[in-house]
């Protein structure tokens, strides 16, 4: 497991180098006439993935090496997966499901607009990640709807459809 996890973080690190190349060649905010440029956000979002690509691979790399010679242990999704063949199965697909419902959420987004096609993903993708209780859930989906209109709207300028 350890080798998938180190492949895994490798590549995401070489993502990130390889596609620094074309985000540096994106306009500066001095290039255009907004605030922020259009190169500030993948070039924020490049960085991190570096940055968490390159402590994942630390982490790993350090943890195998405390490990030699002990016996890997289950992970704990395994021991929290119901019995049940149902869960079992939304479990199994979860990110595939979670892929899924972000496509639907951009064709709904034109359809019936920004801000119901937000407030249909996030609830559905909060209920996806495994939240049960719906104080959580609808704590969610209110702190997403206004930190995303909030930034995008209001703060940005940029129009929603």
């Amino acid at each position: 497991m350890q080798a998938k996890v180190m492949t895994f973080s490798a590549a995401i690190i070489l993502l990130a180098i390889v596609a620094f190349i074309p985000t540096l060649q994106l306009p500066s905010a001095e290039e255009v006439s907004t605030f922020i440029g259009p190169r500030l956000w993948p070039l924020s979002l490049l960085t991190a993935l570096l940055g968490l690509g390159g402590f994942l691979l630390l982490a790993t790399w350090r943890d195998g090496r405390k490990n030699t010679g002990e016996e890997e242990e289950s992970s704990p999704n395994e021991a929290n997966i119901k019995t049940g063949k149902v869960t079992q199965t939304i479990a199994a697909n979860r990110h595939w499901l979670l892929m899924l419902v972000a496509v639907l959420y951009t064709i709904l987004m034109q359809a019936i607009g920004f801000l119901f096609a937000t407030i249909i993903f996030t609830f559905f993708g909060t209920l996806l990640m495994g939240a049960r209780h719906w104080v959580a859930i609808l704590a969610t989906v209110i702190v997403a709807v206004v930190l995303i209109q909030g930034v995008f709207s209001y703060l940005l300028g940029i129009p929603l459809p």
